[in-house]
């Protein structure tokens, strides 16, 4: 029999105890091939391609996504080779060289590698398309791609995977290699030693975490800790401080928290708490650096997913708001105007439901003292009268905002929506400016609004049509404002009307602004999630990895157990209560990281995230709870073997 029938039957015969590492290949191979196929869809490629630098984001994302698979991968491999060692011990008993068993080794990996690729490749070309649909739906694109094989991803998985089933094998080649027949042997039965816990490293744990947080939810202006030393190095400080936090906590003030438990007589000799304490002090202070890696890596994820979920949510509501009409440009010509607005009228998909063309006059305006918003008086603002105001509104069907009506002395200021806030707005009232080409001068403001009528201009200040007519200004412009019905569907009509205006018309278009925002939000929303997903089953897998470990290495513990006494309800009892610490620790640090995070940047954007990242953080704690209860079971079965039916 050659070594390469040998490991053929190793894998027949002990096809469920390679499973686990079978099942990661797969699910690697399929992820990966998905996402470069992705990039192959020529429905995909027709909208990407358009935006070079989303064509960088998806090839920026695939190497990402190699890296962290290949690590994966590797760790799988490390945890299947490691449970295989007094397999190996016994080879080497029965006279196999290790040059041989490194091939045997080597032939099991290659064999698994290929029919992980051809499994992995045909999932990944199944569920292809359904991610295709997924993400020209998050892009805003309708419609449904045709079944598209391709070949260039398939060629692209195939090398990148060889390349760490090459690497793969070469690391089982050095444990070979380099360990002695009785390690070999006693693999299992090492273990870590438990490390003391430290009470000023506990303790300087939860002022690290603090002080971090306190950082983040400081306000954004010059007199706060952000003004003072800058974004960058304050975004540097708050990792620093929360990323040596998280690894102290796990590695000091949790250990220490058991330990003072168990000085608690009542707590700790209460049913099955004497043994579930004194396993986890060793587990949590044992995989401490694990557990941080995972918490860390969580807080990074649901910042990603529940960031850019936010953002596309608030591009979808904020649309309206962001182009109040569907067409906006500058009358530079009457004939092109003419040709515009003939577009317009004679289009039946997108009927024009009204048009206005508003005057408005540029002033040069001082202030009687600082301005709270960047503001220079030689630029001035633009201004428009009440009625051409309250017009706008009535057209653009904003019942967000009031209509105006001012006394000649009154004014309605609008600030640059990026720059506004209540604090500003409140800042900005009873503001008094004078407006240098205007015979009444004196204005004092009224209310400070965010919602401009028009999308082109901002800084731009609302008066009675008293005064709105005493003002005399040579940049005064013409703009035409269209409304269309079903706007989202006229991206062909405001093709044609660009066509037909001048350069200098600058012309304004909320479909194609609308498509442009969405595809680039979307694709940005897909790869998060995408990523985010294979991060979510890579981290439940590692602790998922752990826990196994730990419960072949318990079995002999579990014996004792049965034998005193407890029974399997006990025992799965105890096995859950450790089990769950090890999976809400990382987890609970990886919400509070990222919910902190997420505040900090709601502040910074002026937006609300409650919404987006309620789901994102819901579906990533769902998914976790799946992993516990698939450990919880597992292991169960492991230390007292399958429940007999």
């Amino acid at each position: 029999m050659t070594l390469f029938d040998l490991a053929k039957k190793n894998i027949k015969h002990n096809f469920i105890h390679y499973f686990l590492y079978f099942a990661s290949m797969i699910f690697s191979i399929m992820i990966y091939y998905t996402f470069v196929s992705l990039a192959q869809d020529p429905a995909v490629v027709a909208r990407i391609d358009k935006s070079a630098k989303l064509s960088t984001v998806f090839d920026a994302s695939s190497i990402v996504l190699i890296i962290f698979v290949a690590i994966f991968i590797l760790y799988s491999n490390h945890f299947f080779t490691r449970k295989r060692k007094k397999e190996i011990g016994i080879y080497s008993l029965l006279g196999l060289r290790k040059k041989e068993i490194g091939k045997m080794l080597f032939y099991e990996n290659f064999l698994m590698g290929i029919g992980a690729l051809v499994i992995g490749i045909g999932l990944g070309t199944l569920l292809s398309k359904f991610f295709v649909m997924v993400l020209l739906r998050v892009m805003n694109f309708g419609g449904v791609s045709n079944f598209v094989f391709s070949l260039d991803a398939v060629i692209n998985t195939v090398i990148i995977f060889v390349i760490i089933t090459l690497i793969t094998s070469f690391t089982g080649y050095r444990i070979i290699y380099r360990t002695t027949l009785l390690d070999l042997f006693h693999s299992e039965s090492k273990r870590e030693k438990t490390p003391k816990s430290n009470p000023v490293l506990a303790i300087l744990s939860i002022l690290l975490i603090a002080f971090g947080y306190f950082i983040a939810l400081q306000p954004v202006n010059a007199i706060s800790i952000w003004g003072r030393i800058g974004f960058g190095p304050g975004a540097l400080v708050i990792l620093v401080s929360v990323i040596l936090g998280t690894v102290l906590l796990l590695s000091n003030f949790l250990p220490f928290l058991l330990n003072q438990i168990r000085k608690n007589k009542r707590i700790f000799y209460k049913g099955t708490n004497i043994i579930s304490n004194s396993q986890l002090a060793f587990r949590i202070a044992s995989n401490a650096r694990t557990l941080a890696v995972i918490a860390i890596l969580s807080a990074t994820t649901l910042t990603a997913i529940g960031a850019i979920g936010s953002l596309y949510y608030n591009v979808n509501k904020d649309a309206n708001a962001s182009y109040p009409a569907t067409f906006e440009y500058t009358v530079v010509d009457n004939a092109s105007n003419q040709k515009a607005l003939g577009l317009a009228e004679k289009n039946t998909k997108t009927p024009m439901t009204g048009h206005l063309e508003t005057t408005v006059n540029h002033v040069k305006a001082t202030s009687d003292r600082e301005m709270p918003v960047e503001y220079s008086p030689e630029e001035g603002f633009s201004v428009i009268g009440q009625t051409a105001y309250n017009k706008l509104l009535k057209l653009e069907d904003n019942t967000d905002s009031e209509k105006a009506d001012l006394n000649d002395d009154e004014a309605i200021l609008i600030a640059p929506a990026s720059l506004y806030s209540e604090e500003t707005a409140k800042t900005l009232k009873n503001q008094n400016f004078t407006l240098q080409n205007s015979t009444k001068q004196k204005v004092t403001v009224k209310d400070a609004l965010k919602q401009s009528p028009f999308s082109s201009i901002f800084g731009l200040i609302i008066v009675s049509d008293d005064v709105a007519n005493t003002i005399s200004s040579q940049k005064a412009r013409t703009i035409q404002s269209i409304m269309v019905d079903n706007p989202k569907d006229a991206v062909a009509l405001g093709e044609q009307m660009a066509k037909v205006l001048p350069e200098d018309a600058g012309f304004v278009s909320f479909p194609q602004g609308y498509e442009a925002g969405m595809s680039t939000i979307g694709v940005l929303l897909f790869i998060g999630m995408f990523i985010g997903l294979v991060f979510l089953a890579a981290t439940g897998s590692i602790i998922y990895f752990k826990q196994l470990t730990e419960a072949y290495n318990d079995v002999a513990t579990y014996d004792i157990l049965k034998k005193i006494g407890l029974d399997r309800k006990e025992i799965r009892k105890t096995i859950a209560k450790q089990v769950l610490v090890i999976f809400l620790v990382p987890l609970v640090l990886g919400i509070a990281h990222s919910s902190v995070a997420l505040i900090a940047l709601s502040g910074m954007l002026q937006m609300d995230l409650t919404l987006p990242v309620l789901l994102s953080t819901g579906l990533y704690t769902l998914m976790f709870a799946i992993y516990y209860i698939l450990t919880v079971n597992t292991y169960t079965n492991i230390v007292m073997g399958k429940e007999k039916q």
